[in-house]
């Protein structure tokens, strides 16, 4: 007999690393130095959480942090234990590879997954719904589109690696070069409003300036 497979409604995935001085939020050390970069790192982390806390219960969600580093940082489990978060070694190689892992894993067990980062202040429970419900059978993909010509978010529904190839991370051409790869490969995606992550010194300063971060 053919094992039938249950599969739960939704998972999202947060990928993040441990809250180490000198290897979070880099780009903020000239203006806040190693410790200040590394707690506004914790702010955006611990806002993602709670981000993600509230849509699982909205949404009937499942979720689960997913460590690009020490996953036994004391941090890293006390993220896992007070938002109730399994923890998940991020897979070898580059970020492509790693998100495809984690998609990919998660749909095994679940009809739709997302993925985001701790970056995006702005993301809110509104976000991961239209996600969540732009993801259909004749839609297998959503992104939400960063400014800065990456993006905050990305879901499937039937991931493959064709998205996450052949592109250059961390640069201005991440959702060009995604857009192209999903039109070369005939995959239909979604997109959700562009919102805007935290990376430079003037990100700080309008998220203080919106109330998505405090100043302590």
């Amino acid at each position: 007999m053919t094992e039938v497979v249950i599969k739960r409604p939704l998972h999202i995935a947060v990928f993040c690393k441990p809250p180490i001085a000198g290897q979070v939020k880099t780009r903020l050390i000239p203006e806040y130095g190693a410790e200040g970069a590394t707690r506004i790192y914790l702010q955006l982390a611990e806002r993602t959480m709670q981000t993600v806390r509230a849509a699982c219960a909205a949404l009937d969600a499942e979720a689960s942090l997913w460590v690009a580093g020490n996953t036994s940082h004391p941090v890293v489990l006390d993220w896992a234990n007070r938002f109730s978060l399994p923890i998940v070694q991020q897979s070898a190689g580059d970020l492509g590879a790693k998100m495809h892992d984690c998609l990919a894993t998660l749909a095994r067990g679940h009809e739709r997954v997302l993925l985001v980062g701790t970056d995006c202040p702005a993301l809110d429970v509104d976000h991961l719904q239209t996600a969540t419900t732009a993801l259909t059978p004749d839609c297998p993909w959503v992104f939400a589109p960063a400014e800065d010509g990456g993006y905050v978010l990305a879901g499937s529904n039937h991931p493959s690696a064709a998205p996450f190839r052949n592109i250059d991370w961390s640069t201005t051409k991440v959702m060009t070069q995604t857009r192209a790869a999903l039109l070369a490969h005939a995959l239909a995606w979604k997109e959700l409003d562009t919102l805007w992550d935290v990376d430079e010194a003037t990100d700080v300063k309008r998220a203080l300036a919106a109330g998505l971060l405090n100043s302590h």
